[in-house]
């Protein structure tokens, strides 16, 4: 059963074109922000900073997170933005700042939106045309592309203003020229200057992009070997080797980036025993198959579970008692999705589906193609098949109807202030970062330190582990200690709350709104401010949330919406 080139690129236009007007509906009603989207914009387009232990307007906010004319086209600040942030190379926020260049001093969601629609254009046509490499069939690659562009995997890739989908790109687009390769009697010239630019591009992308194409590569080396066509392999590993040389030379921070950092396991140098290694490893991967059945299975890891021990028997019945293998083409879809799923799983520095937002698309396409594979064996009737694409449509349409994705807010009352200004007080964790877009609603905004932590983070953090089974024998704070200095050990801690109660505007003020960060110790603040200010009343506007709507404390602490316990005080 298939059907022509001319119809099913007309069909996979149709899917693209539907897939991005549903993100693009998702996108119009988010509200707010994820902390690394707010870095995003700041990090690709200003070197401003805020007046900390002061008053800052909502230009200076603007200014903080816009490009303006003076810096227009400036890549120079945004590789040392990169520099120091020393977390990811600069190609994506290069293309940002791009972008936002030609709106000076405008701050918009959809500056950075319109390059992961891009992105995830070409994302999908490099899947139908790895699906049409696996399967030789139209039709059945077509019915992979719509299963993955209209899950919640694809809208949350796509909203997500991260260079997550610009990696997806990549990623895809790596693995079918590593399979463009394989195919090949000889390799050109020409297949190698289409591959160094994708090589280069994607290490300067995101760093994941490496072990996605070490995968790629290994089970085209295996099947080179086996084949004995390691000249072809030859050309292919060194058009990659000059690519990663390329790329290292435009960009000489990477392999401290990736083997040091201010972040994740740079940043950590702790003692950990076997349990808690062992259960952490199971506690790591059972979130990411929840992330997983979130994004893909209509947020059901039983469903997940189905349909994995489906597959797996499946395949192991047609192996082994029917003698029938897998097109090799297969394995350059199921290494690399598999193995990197599980792999970012464990060594991520946080739970996030963000970071496999990558592998997705291809276990879309393994599960999809598993379905297709059995739904042939067991119907005989070609007619019958139809079922298959109005399963996965019905599927999607649950999906959506189901899950929300993520990094859409919008349940927060904080975008209608209740006051003319606004304080903020927390820690020399610049935890104010997450909050700009709701300021910028403001008059003016002070942004305040204090020194006094919360005093029952620690225990809160250690209760969240071990009611998910990790026994961590008092190392998660030591983890929570390590994200808190972030590998900086020359950030500067002051208690500047005083200046709160000196204020000459506060002074003015009949009334104040006041947001108090999860990390700074709330009882203190208050009765600082009751005791030394005018302000005696203060009354609650929106309650901090808990551990128990996240899956990890690090998502607990960058969420826009769950950061801080909120309050109006007043005379």
């Amino acid at each position: 059963m298939g059907i022509s080139n001319k119809i099913a690129r007309l069909a996979l236009v149709v899917i693209i074109i539907v897939s991005l007007g549903i993100s693009a509906l998702y996108m119009n009603a988010k509200q707010g922000y994820h902390e690394d989207e707010l870095l995003t914009y700041n990090l690709a387009n200003s070197s401003k900073q805020l007046n900390i232990g002061g008053w800052n307007t909502p230009e200076d906010m603007n200014e903080y997170l816009a490009v303006y004319p003076e810096h227009r086209f400036d890549y120079a600040q945004v590789v040392q933005n990169q520099i120091t942030d020393a977390s990811h190379p600069p190609f994506y926020y290069a293309l940002v700042h791009t972008v936002c260049s030609f709106f000076p001093e405008v701050f918009s969601k959809w500056l950075a939106f319109v390059i992961n629609l891009t992105m995830m254009v070409g994302a999908l046509i490099m899947l139908f045309k790895i699906g049409k490499r696996v399967t030789d069939n139209n039709l059945y690659a077509l019915i992979a592309v719509g299963g993955y562009a209209f899950s919640v995997a694809c809208i949350t890739t796509t909203i997500y203003l991260r260079m997550y989908a610009s990696l997806t790109f990549f990623v895809l687009t790596f693995i079918y020229l590593t399979m463009w390769f394989y195919a090949q009697k000889k390799v050109r010239l020409r297949q190698c200057a289409v591959l160094l630019p994708v090589v280069t591009l994607g290490i300067l992308t995101q760093y994941y992009f490496i072990l996605c194409a070490g995968l790629a590569g290994l089970v085209y080396l295996v099947f080179s070997i086996r084949e004995k066509k390691i000249g072809n392999f030859l050309f292919y590993a060194a058009t990659a080797v000059v690519g990663a040389g390329l790329a290292m030379a435009i960009y000489p921070h990477i392999i401290e980036n990736v083997l040091g950092g201010n972040r994740g396991l740079g940043s950590l140098d702790l003692s950990v025993d076997a349990v808690t290694i062992v259960t952490y490893i199971i506690y790591k991967l059972g979130t990411y198959i929840q992330l997983l059945s979130k994004d893909l299975f209509l947020n059901q890891i039983w469903l997940f579970a189905v349909c994995a021990a489906a597959a797996l028997g499946f395949g192991i019945y047609m192996r082994f008692v029917k003698k029938k293998k897998l097109p090799r083409t297969a394995f350059f879809v199921i290494i690399p999705g598999s193995v990197f799923f599980a792999g970012i799983s464990l060594v991520s520095p946080f739970n996030s589906d963000r970071y496999v937002m990558a592998s997705l698309p291809l276990i879309a396409v393994m599960f999809i193609f598993a379905f297709i594979r059995v739904v042939r064996f067991l119907i005989k009737n070609p007619k019958v098949h139809v079922a298959v694409p109005v399963c996965l449509l019905l599927a999607c349409g649950m999906g959506f109807a189901t899950v929300r994705p993520y990094y859409i807010y919008g349940k927060t009352n904080l975008y209608e202030p209740q006051t003319r200004d606004c304080v903020f007080i927390g820690t020399a964790m610049l935890e104010w970062n997450k909050c700009i877009d709701k300021f910028m609603l403001y008059d003016n905004t002070m942004i305040l330190q204090t020194t006094a932590m919360s005093k029952t983070l620690a225990s809160e953090l250690e209760e969240f582990a071990n009611a998910r089974g990790v026994v961590t024998n008092g190392k998660i704070t030591a983890f929570a200690d390590a994200y808190m200095n972030n590998g900086d050990v020359n950030r500067q801690e002051e208690d500047s709350l005083a200046h709160f109660y000196s204020d000459a505007r506060l002074r003015e003020d009949s009334e104040v709104t006041v947001y108090i960060s999860r990390l700074a110790d709330r009882d203190t603040v208050i009765d600082g401010i009751t005791q030394h200010t005018k302000f005696r009343h203060f009354e609650l506007i929106q309650e901090d949330c808990s551990f128990e709507d996240y899956y990890n404390w690090y998502d607990y602490f960058v969420e826009t919406e769950s950061y801080c316990t909120v309050y109006r005080f007043y005379q």
